[in-house]
């Protein structure tokens, strides 16, 4: 008898910006608008995570992943509660089909 194990499957990726992002972003406190340079960061680290969750759902034989979440974390640095780095954590379920024998 064959059947599918379910297996909760997560990858996360940290992105650290660059001081040139970090002064550009406090313009933009000061100044208003879209903070661009910081949505490159969640995309990038979002692609990432996901990347890492495939990765992870392959080595355990998995072949589908379902209701995939996201969590986002600022990780701060000193005393200005400047962003340092952001953290994306990707979650799922993964159908691993049960091996015989």
């Amino acid at each position: 008898m064959t059947g599918v194990d379910s297996v909760l499957v997560s990858g996360s990726a940290v992105i650290s910006s660059d001081y040139f992002k970090w002064f550009v972003a406090g313009l933009r406190k000061i100044f208003g608008g879209r903070f661009r340079v910081y949505e490159t960061l969640l995309d990038r680290a979002r692609r990432e995570s996901i990347l890492r969750l495939k990765q992870q759902t392959r080595e355990l034989g998995g072949n589908a992943i379902f209701n995939v979440k996201f969590e986002s974390f600022n990780v701060t640095m000193g005393a200005r509660g400047g962003i340092a780095a952001i953290e994306i954590l990707a979650y799922g379920t993964a159908l691993v089909p049960k091996r015989t024998g």
